[in-house]
């Protein structure tokens, strides 16, 4: 699949569940092919733990020669931090998830929290994302992921940030191309429109055109 479509991309993800069954020599020599066709590669694991544990996984990424891995900052800002600044130190990407594009994402990433670190007499209150979005920004990440449904969203914080902006949820989830590139996305994580097609090649010109056309 990397080899019939690595004229018209620019990077592949593997997510958790395409990680798990697969070992160290597999993972890295699907990198490597990647990278000969001069594609990024980003592992999907969400990261979300202590410092020694994000530690290791980073480490391991690196070996594996991926180039990115997308974060989860529920860890908190500190640990954030700690692990942008150690992907860093061995030149790996850190892309930090901000909205989900599934129905449900309002559910976590849209409740209101109360921010105790700005907390003043009448509590600031606030929504899960844009904390999220702060915690990516304080931590100098690469990149932030909001979904391609969400545009009210990309809209606002495609306003506040020049950090990159993915977004996943094209095709199956039911987001639209050319809503997601007017409200903000730079790139577009598509996946099983492209891999569950009977033409991936045919449907890839496609959604590259819509793109060009759109953004």
């Amino acid at each position: 699949m990397i080899s019939l479509l690595q004229h018209h991309i620019c990077a592949i993800k593997m997510n958790f569940h395409l990680i798990l069954p697969l070992s160290l020599s597999e993972l890295t020599e699907i990198n490597r092919l990647a990278h000969r066709y001069g594609l990024v590669s980003i592992a999907d694991l969400k990261l979300n733990d202590i410092k020694s544990t994000n530690e290791i996984a980073i480490e391991y990424l690196s070996i594996m020669k991926f180039d990115a891995v997308i974060v989860n900052p529920f860890m908190g800002d500190g640990e954030l931090r700690l692990a942008s600044k150690l992907a860093h130190k061995i030149n790996l990407g850190i892309i930090a998830l901000v909205y989900m594009s599934h129905p449900g994402a309002e559910q976590g990433f849209g409740i209101d929290v109360i921010n105790k670190k700005q907390m003043t007499a009448n509590q600031n209150v606030t929504q899960m994302y844009k904390l999220f979005f702060d915690y990516a920004s304080n931590s100098h990440v690469d990149g932030i992921i909001i979904g391609a449904t969400q545009y009210k969203i990309l809209r606002e914080l495609s306003d506040l940030t020049r950090i990159p902006i993915y977004s996943p949820g094209i095709g199956k989830q039911g987001g639209e191309i050319a809503k997601a590139a007017k409200n903000g996305t730079n790139f577009f994580i598509i996946g099983r429109s492209i891999i569950e097609s009977k033409d991936p090649l045919q449907v890839v010109r496609k959604i590259k055109q819509q793109i060009s056309t759109n953004m």
